[in-house]
């Protein structure tokens, strides 16, 4: 078992967490809980393989991210006042998930012949996706639009990726870099709150 391959499950299962503690916050019930799980572990992965045309799709074939992520479900449904006082250790499961996603994204568009910019956008749609669809299922503004630096953290990451791809690095060395690049810059961007760039509204001019 590969470590990438490793990474991969941890960081299902901790997008899963953040899913299924989403739906506890809007009071959903346990069918919602599992929802929320599912689309934010594995929407991101999905949406990138109908993207490149790769059917079925990996939940399809590799039921162990659906086991993955029901775990995920059924934990935080029987264990999220411990998990919400755990939180800061999930973001950091969940920071490691974030890098991983990125260069499973950019290694599956730039094996399938996709574009440096293709790829990039690729990368960045495995890791962000499921989120924006479990914030839209619960009613709110996708987090990735409006704070935590999160999708600017994976642009970056995968900039970098394919900088070095392009520089033949070695396939770990790679993973190793980009992974620890992003984890690093998205707690960076936690701790010290940082966000993009925004435009000053104040509201309708008077």
């Amino acid at each position: 078992m590969s470590v990438l391959y490793l990474l991969d499950l941890l960081g299902t299962f901790a997008f899963a967490l953040s899913g299924a503690l989403t739906a506890v916050k809007k009071e959903m019930d346990l069918f919602g809980v599992v929802v929320l799980a599912l689309v934010t572990a594995i929407g991101g992965g999905t949406t990138r393989d109908i993207l490149l045309g790769s059917t079925p799709v990996f939940i399809l074939t590799q039921p162990v991210y659906l086991y993955v992520s029901l775990a995920g479900a059924v934990c935080t449904f029987l264990f999220y006042k411990t998990l919400f006082k755990i939180n800061s250790i999930i973001l950091i499961v969940d920071a490691l998930g974030l890098g991983t996603f990125v260069c499973i994204g950019l290694s599956k568009a730039l094996t399938a012949g996709i574009s440096g910019p293709g790829a990039v956008m690729l990368g960045v749609i495995t890791a962000v996706m499921g989120g924006i669809i479990r914030d839209v299922l619960s009613g709110q503004i996708p987090s990735v639009l409006t704070r935590d630096f999160y999708a600017v953290t994976c642009v970056a990451g995968g900039i970098l990726y394919l900088f070095l791809w392009r520089q033949n690095m070695a396939a770990d060395m790679l993973l190793l870099l980009t992974t620890g690049f992003i984890f690093t810059l998205r707690l960076l961007a936690i701790r010290y709150r940082w966000n993009f760039i925004k435009a000053p509204y104040s509201g309708p001019e008077t």
